[in-house]
């Protein structure tokens, strides 16, 4: 480290200067006539060094010196001091790495975990960064820019974690900001892959502790609407803590009603998969599952969770060993979130008149149908009887639809009704739904001329 004394050219004579220098706790810890020569523009310090093993922070410098300055009338002494006129920084770098979230891949919407390890220095005298906050950002894919979502702080470890929610497929980055004690980490980056889908997701976690840290799972479910035929629903699953996955397992889904062949509630499982990691005998983090949901099922709430997954949970982040993590930790949970089946139902709507000149007053009729559970073994889309439907005008334009009146249907499931039109615009039918049945709706275009 060098101090320094800049002048304009014209200074004769600085021998030595009065400098002192205190650390982050506000101590003197250096403070002494300190030997300065000329080299070129500047007045530098010879014998300037500060102690070794310094605390990490902010240190200010003080000075006082005499300097001789040439003048017309001949050579005149000036004093030249500050007190706290310079700071300078003890700073170390720290380092990211095992970065990632899960699960990878996941429904736009909805929560990833992104986790990873903070360190200071290198193998084998690498130490964890505990204690500290790590800012992560997403960037979307395509053209938008990359924005702030969040921090986490690291434990012992120098593990960090967080919940946070995937917009769209794109790149989460960590990076630890710089500070009074610590330089601006390197960033590292992860993927997210999400998919689009226009049905409720639902999440949750069940954990295990060894020794004080947690480790366990997450599960991602989404609820399902089955016609007359099975529909296929995916589960996507992810480790969370400092830890990965020891086995597959089963993913076990349990409706909480029962209802024709299963008057006591059914029970299915699926394999949760967890993919080895390239060239070793570990399991990654993530993984998925499908399953086939009959429409003869019950329809209505599901539990639905994990039964015997081993995880591993660990106590370093030693980068050069997994010895320092408790093995075969078994989470065994069926209730970690939900999932709802409804049977399907469609609704329909025509008007009397599409297009005319001046207000009118049009019939619109149609009809509301539902997948229904006729039998232990069957299942038909049959018309609906007293069932209500709500009606809306959406006038052209950005308006949005209004609330107008709700009829039924009659005993053949049919209805019809005479509503006033005097703007263009869609007269929308819709059926709301319940528990157990999934909403649907129509619409009709009406132009006014």
């Amino acid at each position: 480290m060098a101090v320094w004394l800049e002048h304009n050219g014209i200074s004769a004579e600085l021998t030595s200067a009065m400098i002192r220098v205190t650390n982050p706790s506000n101590e003197e810890i250096y403070a002494r006539e300190t030997a300065f020569e000329r080299p070129g523009t500047r007045w530098e310090a010879t014998d300037f060094e500060l102690p070794a093993g310094r605390d990490l922070g902010r240190y200010l410098v003080s000075f006082d010196a005499v300097v001789v300055v040439q003048t017309e009338s001949g050579p005149v002494d000036v004093r030249v001091a500050g007190t706290d006129a310079v700071e300078f920084f003890q700073r170390r770098t720290p380092y990211l790495r095992d970065f990632q979230a899960t699960p990878q891949h996941i429904p736009a919407g909805e929560k990833a975990v992104v986790s990873g390890i903070a360190v200071l220095g290198s193998p084998p005298s690498q130490v964890p960064f505990a204690g500290e906050q790590v800012e992560i950002w997403f960037d979307p894919k395509g053209t938008a820019p990359r924005v702030y979502r969040g921090s986490a702080t690291s434990d012992a470890r120098g593990y960090f974690e967080t919940t946070l929610v995937a917009p769209s497929d794109g790149t989460w980055r960590a990076v630890v900001p710089a500070s009074d004690r610590y330089k601006r980490s390197y960033p590292v980056d992860t993927p997210q892959e999400t998919r689009s889908i226009d049905r409720t997701t639902h999440s949750g976690s069940a954990s295990k502790t060894a020794k004080g840290y947690a480790g366990g799972v997450r599960i991602i479910a989404t609820d399902v609407v089955v016609g007359t035929e099975p529909a296929t629903v995916r589960f996507d699953a992810g480790i969370r803590g400092l830890g990965w996955a020891r086995s597959a397992s089963n993913l076990w889904f349990e409706s909480r009603r029962g209802e024709g062949r299963y008057p006591n509630g059914i029970v299915r499982t699926a394999t949760l998969e967890w993919q080895h990691e390239v060239g070793t005998d570990y399991f990654l983090q993530s993984a998925h599952t499908t399953a086939r949901v009959s429409p003869l099922m019950p329809a209505g709430v599901y539990d639905v969770g994990v039964d015997q997954q081993a995880v591993s949970i660990c106590f370093s982040p030693a980068p050069e060993s997994r010895s320092s993590c408790k093995s075969n930790v078994t989470v065994n949970d069926r209730t970690i979130t939900t999932m709802t089946v409804k049977r399907a139902s469609s609704t329909s709507v025509s008007a009397s008149s599409k297009t005319f000149t001046g207000p009118k007053t049009v019939t619109l009729s149609g009809a509301v149908r539902k997948v229904q559970l006729v039998s232990d073994t069957k299942v038909a889309n049959r018309l609906s009887p007293n069932t209500p439907v709500k009606l809306y005008f959406d006038p052209a334009g950005s308006a949005g639809p209004v609330y107008k009146k709700t009829v039924k249907t009659g005993s053949d499931g049919y209805y019809s009704t005479k509503v006033g039109t005097s703007i263009s615009g869609r007269w929308i039918a819709q059926y709301p739904g319940t528990a157990l049945q999934a909403p649907s709706q129509h619409a009709v275009t009406i132009t006014v001329q």
